[in-house]
Parts: C-alpha cells; sequence; structure tokens
C-alpha cells in the first residue's frame, strides 16, 4: 500500500471557472456602471424606464440585474439620505465580495493515509 505525505490531501487539484473570472467582471462593470450614472443623475432616468416597462419585461429586468435594480429602487425612494448611501454601498459590497471567483476543489482518487502515532493506540 503506498502512503502519501501526512501533509498532502487529496484535494490538491484547483481552479477557477473562467465563467467565474466573466461573472466577477460583469458584477464589477455593472457596479462600476451604476456608480456612474448616480454620480451623473441619470439614475432617476433609469429607475423610471424600468418601471414604465411592461410588466413581464419589468419583471425580467429585476430578475436578470437584481443588485442594481435593487440598489436603484434603494436609491430613488425617498428614504434618508444615510440610509440610502449605506444600504448601496451595502449591496455594492456583498454582491462584490459573493461574486470573487474561488478556487474549485477537485476530487482526488488517492485517499490520504496518515501514518500512525504512539497516542492513536
Amino acid at each position: 500500500m503506498s502512503r502519501q505525505l501526512a501533509g498532502s490531501t487529496g484535494t490538491e487539484a484547483r481552479r477557477v471557472t473562467g465563467s467565474s473570472k466573466v461573472w466577477f467582471v460583469w458584477m464589477v462593470g455593472m457596479w462600476v456602471a451604476f456608480f456612474v450614472l448616480l454620480r451623473s443623475d441619470r439614475l432617476e432616468e433609469v429607475a423610471t424606464w424600468i418601471r414604465g416597462l411592461p410588466l413581464v419585461l419589468e419583471l425580467g429586468v429585476w430578475l436578470l440585474c437584481f443588485p442594481w435594480v435593487l440598489a436603484t429602487a434603494v436609491w430613488t425612494s425617498d428614504w434618508s439620505d444615510g440610509l440610502r448611501l449605506t444600504l448601496v454601498i451595502v449591496f455594492a459590497a456583498a454582491w462584490t465580495v459573493v461574486s470573487i471567483p474561488r478556487r474549485k476543489k477537485t476530487a482526488s482518487p488517492h485517499k490520504t493515509v496518515h501514518p500512525r502515532t504512539d497516542h492513536d493506540q
């Protein structure tokens, strides 16, 4: 029976998928676009356009672009400036952090066998 080193694991091969990188770039790009629209005072126009769509299309936009449409709805609400700013920053940070590409663990066909020590007996 062959033994691997005690420090090695059976899940050594790791990689980041291309689709997760694309998703992260999309997420960051959309937040950049959101803040550009916010800075140029055009977010209200976007919100009005979304609300003016037929219901099925509006629901589709909400589904496909949920974090940004939610942030748009919050920003164009009549809530206090501090609350709106806090929520939009939390949305942007949370969805971006969740979207950071992470390495995927792939199972290794080898099982790790640790050598016995005196206290295992």
